[in-house]
């Protein structure tokens, strides 16, 4: 007889996942594949058509967009290193797309499906790199929770919780 190692009773059901979006009027996803080695889960010039992930609808880009997702990578259930993951990819070539595309712009966002979580545990050091970024939005479906951080109130949202 063979035993299975159970699972804890809290164990989170669901990994986070972390978003990137880079977007700009004259945004060329084609530009964006040259500098970034990262496929996109979605890239669109303004106007063409971005199929939803059923398929069912589709909806037409009103600006060129770029965006990738952490959500089929291999990074565990810590919701920083997911965070961590689109911030640096951010880091690391968003001087280079300013260069290239003027006006370009980016947001983030982090899904966290525990209703356990608690900002407070992402780094600070972290949090500032990704505002810096662009707008992060921090969604925790179990709490009904969607908080919005920005480089003008990241401090007073970590210290209200």
């Amino acid at each position: 007889m063979t035993l299975k190692a159970r699972e804890p009773v809290n164990a989170v059901q669901h990994a986070p996942m972390a978003t990137l979006r880079f977007f700009a009027e004259n945004l060329s996803p084609d530009v964006v594949g040259r500098i970034i080695p990262e496929k996109p889960d979605v890239a669109a010039n303004k106007g063409d058509a971005i199929p939803t992930k059923r398929g069912r609808h589709v909806h037409t880009a009103k600006v060129g967009t770029w965006f990738i997702t952490t959500e089929h990578r291999r990074l565990g259930y810590k919701p920083e290193r997911h965070l961590a993951w689109v911030v640096q990819l951010a880091n690391d070539h968003f001087d280079e797309l300013k260069r290239r595309i003027p006006g370009i712009k980016a947001d983030l966002s982090l899904l966290v499906h525990d209703s356990r979580f608690d900002l407070r545990v992402l780094p600070m050091a972290l949090l500032q790199k990704a505002v810096e970024v662009g707008e992060l939005e921090i969604e925790v479906p179990p709490r009904g929770e969607d908080i919005i951080l920005n480089v003008g109130n990241l401090t007073s949202e970590l210290s209200r919780r």
